[in-house]
């Protein structure tokens, strides 16, 4: 059976889906799309986006299961012989499509579930906001990395404390002695190519990606997505991959986007002095979040410089270029050049060549899709500016 996952409220998931589809983004040890085909064995997968400048569309031809990309499975569903509606805690989250023909727009998706009376509740979360991964990012990195279940093949030249069978580390990985994994609040995950310098701690649940690098940093509970630079101390994090904090400082409570680099001594509140709810502004509008530890939210490349402090429950957007250290704003739209003493429009095309210069720095060329991906997101933004 087919399944197409479609974008839903892709926008109240800024500034972590400006530039890449929402089921991409990572939650535990896989990003969702990932996370929901090793749930629907036998499937093949593809992702429906409908925006302004981000156009994505699979055609249906064969019996298809459609998914919202607000869903993540959390157990094994066989999907049933009749067509019908699936629920979670009694919310649509998508239906299962026999009998051509098959939606193919998000629109006609809509159409299509409310016509459907039959309903079949399945396991899984709904994601609503971006704080949503930082909520539940323990718990889906303890089921994803008991799944895995790889055996090291030889003990690291490490500290282990804990039971060992809950470490892996992949056999292209370098861990250098001095290191030290605590496995006694779930297990981590060292996939290939990555290297562990010395004096690094690291405490499970944990994920650490593809050929990434880790040195002299304390590490709880977080996620990393491929070829990311660590140091300094990191706790209950998602970082998408292909991003920067090798020096000293503090990232706590908070997801990092793509080929973000953080400054030497950069560092994030996830705390409020009066320990009440943090709220995050979204979409013009202040949420409570329900959560007492929430750090910020950092979109796609965007560098802040040595020395800059963000604070509780910050929104910072992509390609925004932050110097001059000291405190910066609790909100920063995408495409922004500041410091503490003015914000101004960061020159697109400046933007990109820079993009461009690291994205070189890690082996990787800015094809023309990319690009103009970026170009088109640019000018949809300053359109609803005007």
């Amino acid at each position: 059976m087919k399944v197409i996952i479609y974008e839903e409220d892709w926008y109240n998931f800024y500034p972590l889906a400006n530039l890449i589809p929402q089921p991409h983004l990572y939650l535990g040890a896989k990003t969702i799309i990932e996370n929901n085909q090793q749930f629907l064995t036998g499937t093949t997968v593809d992702c429906l986006c409908e925006r302004d400048f981000f156009i994505q569309k699979p055609i249906p031809e064969t019996p298809t299961l459609y998914l919202s990309s607000k869903s993540v499975l959390t157990k094994e569903f066989k999907p049933p012989e009749n067509e019908c509606r699936l629920m979670i805690g009694g919310r649509a989250i998508g239906f299962v499509k026999y009998r051509p023909p098959f939606p193919e727009t998000l629109k006609q998706i809509s159409e299509e579930a409310g016509s459907i009376d039959d309903e079949i509740e399945v396991e899984g979360l709904i994601l609503e906001h971006p704080w949503d991964f930082i909520r539940h990012n323990g718990s889906m990195l303890l089921l994803h990395l008991q799944r895995m279940n790889k055996k090291t093949e030889t003990q690291p030249r490490a500290e282990i404390v804990g039971d060992i069978k809950d470490l892996y580390v992949a056999p292209s990985a370098e861990v250098h002695p001095f290191t030290t994994f605590d496995l006694t609040q779930g297990p981590i995950y060292i996939d290939e190519d990555v290297r562990i310098g010395p004096f690094t701690a690291i405490y499970g649940p944990c994920y650490i990606g593809k050929g990434s690098m880790i040195e002299r940093a304390r590490i709880v509970a977080s996620t990393f997505g491929p070829v990311c630079r660590i140091g300094g101390e990191i706790d209950s994090c998602i970082f998408q991959g292909f991003s920067n904090k090798y020096h000293q400082g503090f990232i706590g409570h908070s997801y990092i986007g793509q080929w973000v680099n953080l400054g030497a001594l950069t560092t994030n509140s996830d705390l409020k002095n009066n320990y009440r709810e943090v709220r995050v502004l979204v979409g013009g509008k202040k949420f409570n979040t329900g959560m007492l530890k929430l750090g910020c939210f950092i979109g796609d490349h965007t560098k802040l410089g040595i020395g800059t402090l963000i604070p509780t429950g910050a929104v910072i957007g992509s390609f925004v270029n932050y110097f001059g250290g000291g405190m910066m704003p609790g909100y920063l739209s995408c495409f922004k050049w500041a410091n503490q003493m003015q914000v101004e429009t960061y020159e697109l095309e400046k933007a990109i060549e820079t993009a461009r210069v690291v994205m070189a720095r890690r082996g990787l060329e800015m094809d023309p899709e990319y690009e103009g991906l970026i170009r088109k997101y640019f000018r949809w933004r300053v359109s609803l500016s005007q």
